[in-house]
């Protein structure tokens, strides 16, 4: 299935090769710790990284994708997506609103996924994912201006980018989420760290369910 998915996206010249890349790094990364009901990408772009959970995470019965202006890109990618995995589309709901107003749109307890929001818009998925205490992966870019709040000690020994990461996990884990850190292949992507945090109630119902 992700070979043919893959061979549609380049059919219907959805989008560039790198991107497509970079949604299925990033989503075999993260799927199996953002099971959800409800899972929403945000500033998602083409959507195609939120999009790919209702065609393969059983768990996900509808999947939200919030921008401020939906790209040509996307009815390309949910045509690719209709050809092979025609159960998928009807999961899928695009949202045109800026980050700042997907509380009005996201549930309590859905999964969050943001692949590159630039900058602070980072910061507004992790504000969502702490108020809906829900699931959340990240891939950070565009750190401008993003490591104000981070102590200076840390910025001038580990520069903006790891200084502004290290400072939204400690964030993270103040407010009961549980943090880790992978990367997906920098030949992909030179902005290629990856953050899943997880609300600890739910990694303790997670060891419940296994026992």
């Amino acid at each position: 299935m992700p070979h043919r998915l893959a061979r549609a996206l380049c059919d219907e010249k959805a989008l560039p090769i790198k991107e497509l890349f970079e949604s299925f790094e990033v989503f075999e990364r993260v799927r199996r710790r953002l099971r959800a009901a409800v899972v929403a990408d945000l500033c998602c772009g083409h959507g195609l990284t939120g999009a790919l959970f209702a065609i393969f995470a059983r768990d996900t019965e509808q999947v939200i994708l919030l921008d401020h202006k939906r790209p040509q890109s996307h009815a390309h990618v949910m045509r690719a997506i209709e050809r092979v995995a025609p159960w998928a589309p009807a999961k899928v709901r695009y949202v045109e609103a800026r980050v700042q107003r997907a509380r009005e749109h996201v549930p309590d307890g859905a999964s969050v996924v943001a692949l590159h929001a630039c900058g602070s818009r980072t910061d507004r998925c992790i504000d969502l994912a702490v108020e809906r205490r829900g699931a959340l992966a990240l891939v950070p870019c565009c750190y401008f201006g993003t490591a104000q709040a981070a102590p200076p000690a840390l910025r001038e020994a580990l520069g903006p980018r790891l200084a502004t990461d290290v400072h939204r996990t400690y964030r993270l884990e103040q407010a009961g989420f549980r943090v880790e850190w992978s990367a997906i292949p920098r030949a992909v992507t030179a902005m290629n760290r990856v953050l899943v945090a997880r609300p600890r109630e739910e990694k303790r119902a997670d060891k419940k369910r296994a026992t």
